[in-house]
Formats: C-alpha cells, structure tokens, sequence
C-alpha cells in the first residue's frame, strides 16, 4: 500500500510530462474505439442488407452451381434441381427455421431503346419470396410482383440508367436451356430502392411461372434455395447441420457469410488495420513511457539511493516505477475510454453518413447511407487492459537499470 501511495504521488509530480504521455495514449484508446464501432456498424450494416436483399441466413443449391456461377460471369441456369420433399422437411426442422423460397436465376440483357446492360435475373415466387426477401418493402414506384405476368421490378439505379418508369416497355435477352436465345418482354410493374446497391442497379425481378417455359426449365424447377432463419448467429451452425443431413447428396447448403467471402475478408482487414494502428499509437506511447522512467530515474538518484539505503530492495523499486508507468496508463485508458464513450454515444445517437465518405458500391460492399455505431464494451475493457499492460511492459527495462544502481554512487550522483 505504501508503494501505491508513492507511485501514485510520484505520477503527479510531474504533470505536464505525465499529460504529454497520457495523451498519446488518450489518441490511441480513442481512436480504437472509434474505428472499432465504425468497422462493426459497417459490418453489421453490409451483412444485414446481403441478408436481407441477396443470400438470406442459409442458401442451397447443387455444388457445381456455386463453383461455375463464382468463375464466371454467366449464371449457370443448367444446374438446376427440384427441392424434394424430404429436403423441404429438412429445411423447415432446422433451428429458428422461419421461411424458404425457391429462385431461379439467368443471365440476361435488359433491353430498352438502343440500349442494353447486362443483369442478374431472379425469376421468384412472389407469394414466399417476401416472407424471405425484403425487396417488395423498398417499392417506391408501382407494386411488386404478383400473379403470374410478364412484368418486371427493377432497380431504381437501372431505370434511371434507361430512363424508364412504371408502365414503361423492356426486353430481355438471354439464352434458354437448349443454348437458343430467347426474350422475355413486357411493362415495369415495379421500381425498388433498396439500401443494397447492386439490388438497385444489376438485379431484375420477374415472376418464376412466367420465366420458366421461356428458359425451357420445369416448373418447380430452382437454381438455389433460401432458406431465412430467426437470428443469424445461427446461419453457420445450422448449414452444417443440413450439410450433415444431405451427406452424398449433390446439394450443397452454405451461410450467408460463406456467400459473401468478400465482406468476410473486408472484415478481416479492416480489423487487422484497426489492431496495426492501435500497435503503432501504443509503440509511441511504450517509447514515451520508457522515456519518462529514464528521466523520472535520473531526476531522483538521491532519492532511489536514500530509499535503497534504508533498506528497501531492488524489487520494490522495480515495483515503484512499475506502478508509477502504470498509473500513467490508467490515466490515458481512462480518458481515452471516456473520450471514446462520448464519441460512440454521438455516433449511436446520429450516426455517419458513409455516402459523404465514398461510394462503397463501386468496392463491392452492400452499404449505403447513414450508418450506426453499437455499443461494445468488451472493447472498451480489452483497450483499457492492454494500455495498462503495455504501459508496465515497457517500464521494466528502465526500471531495472534505476533499481540496480549503487545506493552511495546514487546518493552522490556518481
């Protein structure tokens, strides 16, 4: 207790050295916490929106579908299959199982005027595929699909592209199961914006009943089928669950995130970027905090040779400067951290708008708008922690060298 008492008396004897390290490491739990929560609002952001308006919580389709459609740019409409009953009832005994919709994707050329632009083709059942898909909410001109006719919704971005409206003509073109090209026309009956911005440019939506002879598909016939549960924690668990089920079966069930490998691998990145800033705030900080030792140590030779003196050994003056290091890191943690909490609280309350920063959709990430910060205090903890203890690392070394010097040699400053 009296060692406590010492550091914590020594710390603030020198306040404006103690401020001038504390800050660096104020910067360095601030910024932290701050990209932290950006990084995770980002990526809860683009995983909600893939969820909810691309590959729901779980997405099954034969095995040689997904390699083709990952290497090339044309959707592999021959790799089709018929969900059979025992797949359905499968499907629907998975844990937090809420709905599934069968979709039928093609590669097509939407045609109108002089212009064409390649799209991605959901041919889908409207009756399920709103209790999955949450496109049908994001309607801001006409209806979305219903019955079985020839219209079509498009993206918001695609029919400022052609300049088109609800009621409007178009033409698709594309090639049908026997390798003959064939169109599908009809009026826009519908126009979407949605926060996902590749649904709003490259997506065209299309009733399957109507599709499927123009392909030259069966009926019932699907290319994938999604699967939406009630908490997407579960989405990894229960995929290999199914994968256990299917067993030699040619079908292959996969997570929303093993379909979005690319924001997986974002994720990863931006948190590696997060931890290297984080390491190069706090070697600047160790680098300030060895610093202050040394000078700490050499201001007070007479001191350390009095208190050696009498009698106090070189561990508990190792222990001092320990602890003298490490209130300094308490002090910058704990102002970092309230300095971040204030920042997170703005940032949970009002939010960033991402599209200020740059268009995300032309990198790939599904995001756009305004974007929220959450909360995390495990966050919060783990960089207080690692403050500290970086903090009382790079003391010892310092510390060692003023705890071992010669009591008369300190005492005359020799």
């Amino acid at each position: 207790m009296f060692l406590l008492r010492l550091a914590a008396r020594n710390v603030f004897r020198r306040r404006g050295r103690t401020l001038i390290i504390s800050s660096i490491l104020v910067l360095a739990v601030a910024m932290f916490i701050l990209f932290e929560s950006l990084m995770v609002g980002m990526m809860d952001v683009s995983f909600r929106n893939v969820i909810d308006f691309e590959i729901p919580h779980i997405e099954i389709a034969r095995k040689d579908y997904f390699t083709e459609s990952e290497k090339s740019h044309t959707l592999p409409i021959g790799k089709r299959f018929i969900p059979e009953d025992r797949l359905i009832s499968d499907v629907q005994k998975l844990k937090g199982y809420q709905a599934m919709t069968g979709i039928l994707e093609f590669s097509a050329d939407f045609i109108s005027g002089r212009y064409e632009f390649p799209v991605r083709v959901r041919a889908v059942d409207p009756d399920t595929f709103n209790d999955v898909f949450m496109n049908s909410q994001y309607i801001v001109a006409g209806t979305f699909l219903d019955g079985n006719g020839p219209g079509v919704v498009i993206g918001s971005r695609l029919a400022e592209f052609f300049d088109l409206d609800v009621g409007e003509y178009f033409v698709m073109r594309f090639t049908d199961i026997g390798g003959s090209f064939n169109t599908i026309e009809g009026e826009v009956t519908g126009i979407v914006t949605t926060p996902h911005p590749d649904i709003n440019l490259t997506t065209v939506f299309v009733n399957r009943e109507h599709a499927a002879p123009r392909i030259g598909v069966e009926d019932l016939a699907v290319t994938q089928l999604m699967v939406r549960l009630e908490d997407r924690e579960l989405a990894s668990s229960q995929s290999n669950a199914l994968m256990d089920t299917l067993g030699g079966n040619p079908l292959q069930a996969r997570s929303y995130r093993e379909g979005a490998d690319f924001l997986v691998s974002l994720e990863q990145w931006g948190y590696l970027e997060t931890y290297f800033l984080l390491a190069l705030f706090l070697l600047v900080g160790a680098i300030g905090i060895i610093s202050a030792v040394v000078l700490s140590a050499i201001e007070r030779e007479k001191e350390i040779g009095m208190m050696k003196a009498m009698g106090m050994g070189e561990s508990s003056i190792l222990r001092l400067f320990m602890l003298e290091a490490g209130g300094i890191g308490v002090v910058g943690g704990a102002l970092g951290c309230l300095i971040g909490a204030v920042i997170i609280f703005f940032f949970n309350t009002y939010g960033f708008d991402m599209d200020i920063f740059m268009d995300f959709s032309e990198i790939g990430v599904p995001v756009s708008g305004r974007i929220y910060g959450p909360w995390n205090f495990d966050a919060f903890l783990l960089i207080f922690v690692i403050v500290v203890i970086v903090s009382i690392i790079a003391s010892i070394l310092p510390a060692l060298w003023a705890a071992r010097k010669n009591p008369i040699d300190a005492i005359e400053k020799r």
